[in-house]
């Protein structure tokens, strides 16, 4: 029976001490009903009502249970009482497939048998039971990012290394900041001939700020519940699309009413109509939103993938990233579409 090295991905030995009980009760199949009441009366190694039969050459023949044996008649031979057809797991195994196998049927007891049909040992539910739950523990760390030294804890860092751990990634992320300033400046021209597009950066960078925080929260929380694996980041991407491009139609529509409705017309300059502001505007926020929930979704799972905390990574990262990409969006969009000049 073998186990996956979590750290390597390779297959280390199965550790029988932890699962595999490897001396449990035996029982000839020869035997009466009543002659296997009596032995698992005095025997410490029945394990909860349950032993092993075998046939006269030892050979595993099944799994015989104490209720079964009571409940039949006293005289009648055990290998007619035990459960032949029982599940077993093989030496190949990893602990986690033989665990898994346990927890899918709902065992009590798995036997493990090689090839020639002799008894290796028995799985304990309880065993099995106990391993998925640490193994879903040590799991569920790894994707929070708590993995790494024992005292890694939020109040008992000091505020030394806890300024070490943040520093780089602010200044890293400030340095990458600038390049939001110098989208603005690229685009000068197009604000100082169309002021209505200042108005409206502002509703642009919070809702893809929203909605990208939001679905960080919620890639997040699905990833330290275990409910989401690096694996999976397709899927996740999949399902945030589709979800970003429903919210993205109702902004859409929200975005071009309000310029459409609050908006003042005389503030339109000549060859231009609200109309088509109004839609270049919808479509850049449209566009951010869906940027920024796919931004938001993949974040936390790159953190991880790097073996990051994505408390401390995702949240810096996705406001920088989505700034900058969103004001790229926003000024792209509406001077494509209403025809503005860059700054020269």
């Amino acid at each position: 029976m073998t186990n996956r090295s979590k750290e390597t991905g390779e297959t280390a030995p199965f550790e029988p001490v932890s699962l595999l009980l490897q001396q449990p009760m035996m029982i000839d199949g020869k035997l009466t009903c009543r002659e296997a009441v009596r032995l698992f009366a005095n025997s410490p190694d029945a394990l909860d009502g349950y032993a092993c039969v075998n046939y006269p050459d030892g050979r595993y023949a099944g799994l015989l249970s104490l209720q079964r044996c009571v409940a039949s008649n006293p005289d009648f031979p055990v290998i007619g009482v035990a459960t032949v057809d029982h599940p077993i797991g093989r030496p190949d195994w990893t602990a986690e497939e033989t665990a898994g196998k346990i927890h899918d049927d709902d065992l009590k007891a798995l036997p493990v048998v090689d090839n020639e049909g002799t008894l290796l040992g028995l799985v304990p539910a309880i065993t099995a039971h106990r391993f998925l739950f640490d193994k879903f523990k040590a799991e569920s760390d790894t994707f929070s990012g708590l993995v790494g030294q024992s005292d890694d804890h939020y109040l008992d860092l000091s505020i030394w290394m806890d300024f070490q751990r943040r520093l780089p990634w602010i200044m890293g992320l400030a340095v990458a900041g600038l390049a939001a300033g110098y989208v603005v400046h690229l685009y000068e021209n197009a604000l100082d001939a169309l002021v209505i597009l200042a108005l409206y950066m502002p509703m642009v960078a919070d809702t893809g700020g929203n909605v990208g925080t939001q679905s960080a929260s919620l890639v997040t929380r699905a990833i330290s519940s275990g409910g989401l694996q690096v694996s999976d980041t397709a899927r996740v991407l999949w399902k945030e699309t589709r979800v970003s491009l429903l919210m993205a139609a109702f902004l859409f529509l929200f975005a071009f009413l309000k310029v459409l409705l609050i908006s003042n017309a005389q503030d339109v300059p000549e060859g231009l109509t609200l109309q088509g502001i109004g839609l270049a505007i919808a479509t850049a926020l449209a566009v951010q939103v869906v940027s920024a929930t796919l931004i938001g979704a993949v974040l936390p799972v790159v953190s991880l993938a790097a073996r990051q905390d994505p408390a401390v990574v995702s949240g810096p990262a996705l406001t920088t990233i989505v700034d900058v990409t969103g004001l790229l969006i926003y000024f792209s969009i509406t001077t494509q579409f209403l025809g503005l000049r860059l700054v020269e």
